[in-house]
């Protein structure tokens, strides 16, 4: 069995699971009246299979998100292998450090901080730390994410974070992004553009029908969800999330909203010349940090 840590202010709960990758496995909150919502897709705590891990809870995307195309990577001119993963073959997907096991250095009644130390290895040839800081209030919880470069060269790195849904296909979403990334048949970003009319999500609208796979660039930093007893909820996120992912499967049984720092496959991308990745390389102890809150609001959503 996994070791999980229960954070709780008033009634609002959150349970997290540092051996499964830092995962928040369950998230409670609460209306203005009080009353507790159920916002995630439960994920199960006392498993975790490092190739087909549930799908469920939120976990970190540390140090990179998505794909990153025939698990390679150009960094300073040279070629760096990656071990790619079996479900999205040949490509390298999501990172290692929500399959690692983190290390609860604080905690609190109502927050708790969570680190890992990711030595090189296949999945990434680089030596990184990772910083989870939680932060739980009635109405909403606060995740600070960041990744530090611990080694002795240059590394790219991106954070994220991956939370799955509770949902209806007809709710609602708003969110505001000034760039639409094609998608390639195997999920990799290829170029951007605007966004033509029926992709633009401000004001509020339904997705299309069905299981899809959206990426959005210039992101705002807002996204909102409709909740099926009313209200909605809101992920405000840093500016270092420049971009959202919205996923939805094929059976409907989850919508995924993620902030992240860079496009799918946008180192390689980067390397070409393609602007606007969200791209970041970091030197020697140079960290990359940002905050996402996940929030109860009443009223419509707009």
């Amino acid at each position: 069995m996994n070791t999980t840590i229960e954070l709780q202010a008033n009634a609002a709960r959150a349970r997290l699971v540092p051996d499964a990758g830092g995962r928040v496995s369950s998230l409670r909150l609460c209306t203005a009246a009080g009353a507790p919502v159920e916002l995630l897709h439960l994920y199960p705590e006392d498993a975790c299979d490092p190739v087909r891990w549930a799908k469920g809870g939120i976990y970190p995307l540390l140090p990179f998100s998505n794909r990153i195309a025939q698990a390679r990577v150009r960094v300073q001119g040279e070629d760096v292998r990656l071990a790619p993963h079996p479900d999205a073959l040949p490509h390298a997907l999501h990172g290692n450090a929500h399959l690692l096991h983190w290390t609860v250095t604080q905690q609190q009644a109502d927050s708790a901080v969570l680190a890992l130390d990711a030595p090189p290895s296949e999945a990434w040839p680089w030596h990184y730390t990772g910083q989870l800081e939680f932060l739980l209030a009635a109405s909403a919880l606060q995740v600070r994410v960041s990744i530090r470069n611990a080694g002795m060269r240059v590394m790219p790195a991106g954070i994220g974070l991956h939370p799955y849904f509770r949902h209806t296909e007809a709710a609602r979403i708003a969110y505001g992004a000034s760039a639409w990334w094609l998608p390639s048949p195997d999920f990799l970003a290829t170029s951007a553009r605007t966004p033509a009319s029926d992709e633009t999500y401000r004001p509020a609208r339904a997705l299309p029908p069905g299981g899809l796979t959206h990426y959005a660039g210039g992101w705002d930093g807002q996204a909102d969800v409709e909740l099926p007893d009313g209200g909605y909820l809101r992920i405000a996120a840093d500016p270092v999330f420049s971009h959202l992912v919205v996923h939805r499967p094929d059976n409907l049984a989850y919508l995924c909203l993620e902030p992240v720092s860079h496009v799918a496959d946008g180192f390689n991308l980067a390397a070409r010349g393609v602007a606007q990745t969200g791209t970041h390389w970091l030197a020697p102890g140079e960290t990359l940090a940002g905050t996402m809150r996940l929030s109860l609001e009443p009223g419509d959503i707009r």
